[in-house]
């Protein structure tokens, strides 16, 4: 049985996604174990959807088995965000593949970058850190580097996201000697942050215009979110299942956006001093600290990002630090890994690999947050900020959801039942 995997946020499912999935079923995969992003993201926003509802999205559209990558880890910078996913996955013992999306899809050139990379973080950690300290950003600075180092077509990898992030992933499985093997999966369409949708096919001339209107389209899910923003028509975008999600949780008020935290996030803010802001996840040197405590003036989410925004920080990052201030997620959590491997759904497919895990596991596996939590720990500590991020994000939903659902809710199977 071959099992692969992807790590993903599916923050809303859309036909790229079905892509993926389909090419990594071609490729051989029996089975495929996707470690999913709770309710907050690694670009440090909120899912659309809740993590249950996603969860029930990624088996219809060819997973197995849905895992949870814990709000440490979903909410943490590229390398951080790897590390966390791969270890879940490496702690099965059954997993031999990790799929991953990228622009370029060359696995060798990836893994040069991967390895020149770690050689600018280790060997030439000093010049990172003195150079970032200028007032460059950490991104800008590593590429320069590898670029003197390796070349540019080496650097010029690093240029896109997800090739970026497919380079974390390298590097998360050498670091842990994994037995995963990597397989990458030619990026569809549009790009990452693309503003634009492409046809899901070649165009066909013997189709009619009316025909054409309704060909699939491959759109990045940024510009999905942006069109939902605006409350615009996606549904050729996405799997029907999916946009049949999506009208519901606008219903029924179960849609989440950042904007809806803005009031928590001052909240926070004002009663935080700048030795406490000093203390969160990814705020580095007290200057930012600093900065960010003199922002506390602020009235409003786009005020505040407009304060506290330098060329050395990127945006996704600052926004990742104030979704940290709230939840209270510390410096010293985001270098751990991960405790456990909590199960969201799975089909028959999907309890199969569970079985051929069981007694080899390296991590607890299991759906209740409550047992998961007693196992250590670390894995209490672990719990009670996934606890507290779930009812935060209760918050952000358009109708406010009630607290404590995270200890209550029941694991998503194939049918459908829960």
């Amino acid at each position: 049985m071959k099992v692969s995997s992807v790590i993903c946020e599916y923050n809303p499912l859309h036909n790229g996604h079905l892509h993926h999935l389909k090419t990594v079923r071609e490729n051989g995969a029996d089975a495929i174990v996707a470690v999913m992003s709770g309710n907050f993201m690694q670009r440090g926003d909120v899912s659309n959807m809740e993590k249950l509802t996603r969860a029930k999205l990624a088996l219809r559209a060819g997973a197995d088995l849905v895992i949870e990558l814990p709000v440490i880890w979903s909410l943490s910078p590229a390398d951080q965000f790897a590390a966390g996913g791969v270890t879940i996955l490496d702690a099965l013992q059954v997993v031999d593949e990790i799929s991953f999306g990228s622009e370029c899809a060359d696995i060798e050139l990836l893994k040069t970058a991967a390895e020149v990379c770690r050689v600018c973080q280790t060997d030439y950690a000093d010049t990172l850190r003195y150079f970032t300290r200028q007032g460059n950003s950490y991104p800008s600075v590593l590429q320069e580097l590898v670029t003197q180092i390796a070349g540019q077509e080496v650097a010029a990898v690093l240029s896109q996201p997800n090739n970026t992030l497919a380079v974390a992933y390298i590097n998360a499985l050498n670091d842990r000697e994994s037995r995963i093997q990597p397989f990458c999966v030619q990026r569809r369409g549009a790009g990452h942050n693309s503003t634009g949708a492409v046809p899901d096919a070649p165009a066909d001339s013997s189709k009619t215009e009316n025909e054409h209107s309704e060909v699939n389209l491959i759109a990045s899910a940024s510009y999905i979110r942006t069109c939902l923003d605006e409350g615009k028509d996606c549904h050729r975008m996405v799997p029907p299942e999916s946009w049949r999600e999506i009208n519901a949780a606008r219903r029924n008020g179960s849609f989440a956006s950042l904007r809806n935290l803005e009031r928590p996030i001052l909240y926070k803010l004002r009663t935080m001093e700048p030795e406490e802001i000093a203390e969160i996840a990814e705020v580095g040197a007290q200057g930012l600290a600093n900065r960010i405590y003199q922002a506390r003036t602020a009235s409003s989410l786009e005020e505040l990002m407009e304060m506290i925004k330098t060329k050395r920080y990127p945006a996704a990052r600052l926004r990742r630090i104030l979704l940290h201030m709230l939840i209270g997620i510390k410096k010293e959590d985001i270098y751990s890994l991960p405790p456990y491997g909590r199960i969201l759904a799975f089909n028959n497919t999907g309890r199969k690999v569970l079985a051929l895990s069981k007694g080899i596991r390296t991590l607890p596996f299991a759906d209740s947050l409550k047992w998961l939590s007693a196992q250590s720990e670390e894995a209490m500590h672990c719990a009670v900020l996934e606890s507290r991020a779930t009812d935060i994000y209760q918050l952000a939903c358009t109708s406010i959801g009630t607290a404590g659902t995270d200890y209550r809710r029941k694991i998503m199977l194939s049918n459908g039942e829960n």
